[in-house]
């Protein structure tokens, strides 16, 4: 294990004292490995952190750690924290940023380039908040038919400041939410973070669950293995499933996102309760934004795993004894991954239909997709303009 305590240049000397004797116990100290086990209110006390929602245990790690705790693994390379506010202009309107400045969401955690994050650290501490560096660099594992959205990671290692590989960013109005959740990135205590990130507690355990599953098959995409294990309604296509808007997490390949977790399932309380209070907050704070992320939101959505996404924003879902139809303004359709036949024929027609006890499917292709249909929140925009 390899530890360098961080200068005073920045950050105050006690934050990267109390990651160093914290790592250093966790790794070495039987009781403290021991109350992590059985009682981490008790562990975590002791560095005079308190949290009201830890889970029952916290495992250390089984093998020892190599971690550097040194400013420039921390904040970045001196050379890229002066960089102008431009250089994050394309990360300010991220919602989850937003929440955060307005004091709706407890911690946020963004990904990035270094060199980027790097700035937007700098950014965000000069403002009053704590910002901080994950203890890991990585390659975002890419997908193609997202739109080069990525939900999972490569060759994940050890940081080395100056590399510009992927790193987290970590930003919250307190230090012991960052220093908490650095801990939990390190020792991979992924509960406690989705926690400490203001996900619902369901949702934070049924990821725990799913997330290796959905690795192996999905590419990480939870939501799609949740497709695969949700039925029909009755009277609806084989192929069509009804969704609400708080629970929408597929628009985010098209740069829309209300919600930065996996719900448990789609009809998850919880999950709606977060969506609505965060909409409430943007819809406030940023209107004319707040309506457009409603728009696409409650759009329909074509899915069709390993070859794309399509989102119609205005469309119109009919279901009828003859078969489901869809109908929507070719101008106002985006589509990603999905091959140029699909997309030549959607753009000439503004229709598209599917037979009672039918799958949705590309032209020529053999692999079934989801319709949809997702409920358009116009009954709680009503309630928040009361």
């Amino acid at each position: 294990m390899k530890l360098q305590p961080a200068g005073n240049a920045i950050w105050p000397e006690r934050a990267a004292g109390l990651l160093h004797t914290f790592v250093e116990a966790t790794c070495q100290h039987d009781e403290i490995r021991r109350l992590l086990r059985a009682d981490p209110a008790k562990a975590l006390r002791q560095w005079q952190w308190e949290h009201d929602n830890l889970p029952a245990s916290l495992l250390p790690p089984a093998e020892p750690v190599s971690v550097t705790l040194d400013e420039e693994t921390l904040w970045g390379p001196l050379k890229w924290r002066t960089q102008p506010e431009e250089a994050v202009a394309d990360f300010l309107p991220q919602p989850q940023l937003r929440l955060l400045v307005a004091g709706a969401k407890p911690l946020a955690l963004i990904h990035g380039d270094e060199q980027r994050l790097t700035a937007l650290g700098s950014w965000a501490r000069s403002r009053g908040y704590f910002a901080v560096l994950g203890p890991h660099e990585f390659l975002p594992r890419y997908d193609a038919h997202k739109g080069g959205y990525s939900n999972s990671m490569d060759q994940v290692g050890s940081p080395r400041p100056g590399s510009g590989a992927w790193r987290g960013l970590l930003v919250a109005a307190d230090e012991q939410t960052v220093l908490m959740a650095w801990l939990c990135q390190l020792f991979n205590w992924e509960t406690l973070l989705g926690r400490l990130l203001g996900y619902p507690d369901c949702c934070c355990n049924a990821f725990a669950r799913r997330w290796p599953i959905a690795c192996m098959h999905h590419e990480g995409d939870v939501g799609i293995m949740l497709l695969a294990e949700s039925k029909p309604e009755a009277g609806s296509s084989v192929g069509t499933r009804h969704l609400d808007w708080t629970v929408n997490i597929f628009a985010r390949y098209f740069g829309w996102e209300i919600i930065q977790h996996f719900p448990c399932g789609w009809n998850c309380g919880a999950t709606a309760a977060t969506a609505r209070r965060y909409f409430s907050v943007l819809s406030r704070y940023w209107p004319g934004e707040g309506e457009a992320l409603m728009q696409h939101l409650s759009a329909p959505l074509l899915i069709m795993p390993g070859r794309g996404y399509a989102l119609f924003p205005g469309g119109r879902i009919a279901e009828e004894k003859k078969g489901t139809s869809l109908r929507y303004d070719p101008e106002r359709l985006r589509i990603i991954g999905i091959e140029s036949a699909f997309t030549k024929l959607a753009l000439s027609s503004g229709r598209l239909d599917a037979s009672p006890g039918e799958d949705w499917r590309i032209p020529g292709g053999d692999k079934p997709g989801w319709l949809l249909s997702i409920g358009s929140g116009l009954q709680d925009q009503q309630e928040i303009g009361k």
